[in-house]
């Protein structure tokens, strides 16, 4: 473990202490303590002896991380203190702006819209400049596309969240009027999902509803009981588009390049291909951090440096939250980071034990499960009060039906265009089968009771499960936390 304590996983942890737990000091008395530690390193740094060396390296990487930290706290600070709106919120009439991302059902069933709010029109008809982000909730179902210019015609009312938005609106339907998008760019995005929703839509409902979830990221059609099982099972994750979709994509595009021996050539071809995956999909946080992982590993394996999994998780939080510092509040960056944190450093620790015990084909897939569990568990329990250890075994199900359902998925696609018609009963029979079974595994685990805890003691049991997870990883023998091959 010590190997992997890297300058980049320094700045990262140093980052996120910064965001989390520093946000009430402020950017200014964050970046005068940033001035400590650089200070310190300095002297390391001019140090004769190679390890006093390293640690004024890492020393130094914990102040970049702090400064950087203050530098997003200041972000964070503009955006809320400089995002109110020119009139009190209870005189606003009309709102226009343009949507940050795509629609979402809420668990009522009403339709979520992230708005970036660039006019407000007040009851008398003055309209305003405007530069605030705002949460509008529109009854029922439907469906809006990043992009798109709207206009709104409601008041607002405070809202408390973690995320940009401070102001929050419930309308009706009649009350949202489309202007277009933005720009061309955000057309053709929608146009380009519409065409995916018609060519998944033809394998058949619900296997269409599940591979559009799975491809890019549109889980409104998914069944209620198909959904319901993910969550029973603590497998919500293997539908949040992360590094397995990613991974399968840009193994896709080598497989069909397997015969240009150029591997810069295939590492273009995937990346430009990866670029163009995220911005179809959707810049969560969970993608963004596998799409960014794969493109800085594949460019450190074409130079022949380290890759450290670790090292390339800690870049992709520091592109992440230097690009949004709103995300490092999110359930999604914290859930996705973990757990990938977790497979690579409890993993091989959990699989120790399981060697000669549990055969090599399940222990380091069933070691990896326990590993993510065990990392997302304090956070489990703060947000949801219970967890389900059936997750564990889910895992070990799921990813492998789920991976044959995507690599069947991105070949219909291929096939679609071509010779859709001739082969889609044959197709949507497949799709079914293997449908089939990954709605009969989450409705078997489902049945299977989680761990509930009271609300008043979640947070003290979420300390002890965090405290657990790290000293297993710091403090394990040097064997148990060799890395093994499939986190290199």
């Amino acid at each position: 473990m010590r190997r992997r304590i890297t300058p980049a996983l320094t700045l990262f942890c140093a980052l996120l202490v910064t965001l989390l737990a520093l946000p009430r000091i402020g950017s200014a008395v964050v970046a005068a303590a940033a001035l400590v530690p650089a200070a310190a390193s300095i002297a390391l740094l001019a140090a004769a002896d190679a390890a006093v060396r390293r640690a004024g390296t890492l020393l130094a990487a914990a102040a970049l991380g702090l400064a950087l930290g203050a530098g997003s706290l200041y972000r964070v600070e503009a955006a809320l203190e400089g995002g109110r709106l020119p009139v009190d919120p209870l005189n606003v009439a009309e709102l226009t702006g343009v949507l940050r991302a795509d629609s979402m059902l809420s668990r009522e069933g009403d339709t979520l819209l992230r708005l970036q709010v660039r006019e407000a029109a007040t009851k008398s008809g003055i309209a305003a400049a405007a530069r605030a982000d705002a949460l509008i909730i529109v009854r029922g179902d439907w469906r809006f596309a990043a992009g798109e210019t709207i206009s709104v015609r409601s008041g607002l009312r405070e809202f408390g969240s973690t995320g940009r938005e401070r102001s929050v609106a419930g309308v009706n339907r009649d009350d949202v009027r489309r202007n277009g998008f933005s720009s061309p760019v955000w057309l053709l995005r929608a146009r380009i999902r519409e065409w995916l929703h018609r060519a998944i839509a033809a394998i058949g409902y619900p296997a269409s509803a599940l591979l559009e979830a799975l491809l890019i990221g549109a889980r409104e059609d998914v069944p209620a009981d198909l959904s319901e099982g993910f969550r029973a099972t603590g497998s919500l994750h293997v539908l949040a588009l992360s590094g397995l979709h990613a991974g399968i994509v840009f193994a896709f595009v080598s497989a069909l390049l397997r015969p240009v021996r150029s591997r810069l050539a295939v590492y273009l071809a995937g990346s430009a291909l990866l670029a163009g995956y995220l911005f179809v999909a959707g810049l969560m946080p969970s993608l963004v951090r596998a799409v960014v992982m794969l493109t800085v590993g594949g460019a450190a394996r074409l130079a022949d440096r380290d890759d450290e999994p670790l090292n390339l998780l800690a870049i992709s939080g520091i592109v992440i939250v230097a690009a949004d510092p709103f995300a490092a509040a999110t359930l999604s960056f914290q859930l996705s980071f973990l757990a990938l944190a977790g497979i690579l450093s409890l993993g091989p620790v959990i699989r120790r034990p399981l060697e000669g015990r549990v055969p090599p084909l399940l222990a380091t897939p069933l070691a990896a499960s326990a590993g993510a569990q065990a990392a997302t568990l304090p956070v489990v329990l703060l947000s949801f009060g219970v967890w389900y250890p059936s997750g564990i075994v889910a895992a070990l199900l799921l990813v492998p039906l789920v991976t044959v359902f995507l690599w069947l998925g991105l070949a219909w696609l291929v096939v679609f265009p071509l010779a859709g018609r001739l082969v889609g009963a044959w197709a949507a029979g497949l799709f079914d089968v293997v449908y089939r079974a990954i709605a009969g595994v989450t409705g078997v685990l489902a049945r299977l009771p989680g761990i509930a805890v009271a609300p008043e003691a979640a947070p003290a049991w979420a300390a002890v499960a965090g405290a657990a997870a790290l000293a297993l990883a710091l403090l394990a023998p040097r064997g148990a936390r060799s890395e093994p091959s499939w986190a290199r």
